[in-house]
């Protein structure tokens, strides 16, 4: 195991002023089964007194002091990089199902990996020790287990935000849960009510974009955590199945399918706390559902492209999603988006001021009359001409 060159100074930094250090966590464990981590962190003996001491040349960040945590700023590459460095810690009781009441602080590395969620989270690296793993987190990468440190129950009683991240890491990499401790989720699926919705959202999102979303919703469903999480119907197994056959593997795409199929829409987007725009989207990839074909395929495909042209790729995916008997609308939808027809109202060959006399001032006619000529072009592209459009505005004004 290679530790980049900004980590390994960060840990001889510590090391050579006397303390123990590691790499710790997701990184180590990402990589050891080969994935690219996109961040570390780093644990150690000194405290966070200490830590600033050591790195007193370094830009660094208090970012959660009272639990032994400071930001440290390394270069790397021209760029300025975080490595978040916190002292072995022992939390306290844990009060209200997500944090401790109080932390400690030690000098030993295994009391620090003690308190971690799961074994494949609770291994330590350096370069002068090798690799600490106290509770067969490689094993379990092997085996491609997640499986808790020490009692799930317990576990997931202290943080009860810990059962989703295990159905989520499961889905990101691809591997099964352990027995015990998919028994300790279920038993302490309630306690997710006591978990803010925007973390819950953030672990959903992360899981329905995963590729082993499949075995992660079957289980979070056998365990009653989809129902602890929403006051709406579950997903079944051949809904949650036909997820894998969507090639775009996005969130908002997935969501849209799930929703259109349990019929549960606007209150499961409003208790996520999603963002104004995610939840635009989902509705959007929703409303394919419902597109009407006409009789004309052309002007149906135009339609297409007016209402979803600028998500189109996942529009289409949700079209061969609801309507597998769609391939012509499908052709049609393609070979119209390479003739860069107009689909808004800024495209059309008459502006708003062309109108503005005709419609003897009034601004609200003339928008109006602007969403009719789109209309119209839509179904009949050669209309897109000026004088064409002027008489066609006439006409509506009479």
């Amino acid at each position: 195991m290679k530790l980049p060159d900004y980590v390994q100074n960060c840990i001889e930094l510590l090391e050579k002023s006397g303390f123990s250090a590691y790499a710790v966590g997701g990184a180590v464990r990402d990589s050891l089964i080969g994935v690219c981590p996109n961040d570390w962190d780093v644990t150690t003996s000194a405290t966070p007194g200490e830590i600033l001491s050591v790195f007193a040349d370094y830009r660094t960040v208090p970012t959660g002091i009272k639990h032994g945590t400071v930001t440290v700023l390394f270069e790397s590459g021209g760029a300025l990089v975080p490595i978040e460095v916190t002292t072995f810690r022992v939390d306290g009781d844990y009060l209200d199902s997500r944090h401790p009441a109080s932390v400690s602080f030690s000098r030993n590395v295994r009391d620090d990996l003690s308190r971690r969620d799961f074994t494949v989270n609770a291994m330590a690296y350096s370069e002068r020790e090798g690799l600490i793993d106290a509770f067969g987190g490689e094993a379990d990468l092997k085996r491609g287990i997640i499986r808790t440190v020490g009692d799930a129950e317990q576990r997931f009683s202290e943080d009860a935000l810990r059962i989703l991240r295990a159905f989520r890491f499961a889905a990101q990499l691809g591997f099964e849960i352990e027995e015990k401790t998919l028994i300790g989720a279920k038993n302490t699926a309630h306690l997710l009510k006591n978990i803010a919705r925007e973390r819950i959202s953030a672990e959903l999102k992360r899981l329905l974009a995963s590729r082993g979303v499949v075995y992660a919703l079957e289980k979070m469903v056998e365990c009653g955590v989809w129902g602890a999480i929403f006051d709406a119907p579950e997903p079944q197994g051949e809904l949650i199945k036909s997820l894998a056959r969507l090639s775009d593997g996005s969130f908002e795409l997935r969501m849209a399918v799930i929703l259109n199929e349990i019929g549960a829409e606007q209150g499961i987007l409003e208790s996520l706390r999603l963002s104004n725009g995610e939840k635009r989207l989902v509705t959007r990839l929703c409303d394919v559902r419902d597109f009407e074909i006409c009789g004309n395929i052309g002007r149906s495909a135009r339609h297409f492209l007016q209402l979803y042209g600028n998500i189109l790729p996942r529009a289409l995916e949700a079209l061969r999603f609801y309507r597998g008997n769609a391939d012509s609308l499908l052709a049609a939808v393609l070979e119209e988006s390479k003739k860069k027809l107009p689909l808004t109202v800024s495209e059309l060959a008459l502006k708003g001021g062309d109108i503005l006399p005709l419609a003897g001032g009034d601004h609200r006619r003339v928008g109006e009359i602007l969403k009719l000529l789109l209309e119209r072009v839509i179904d009949d592209p050669s209309l897109n001409e000026k004088e064409k459009l002027i008489e066609i505005a006439k006409k509506s004004l009479e």
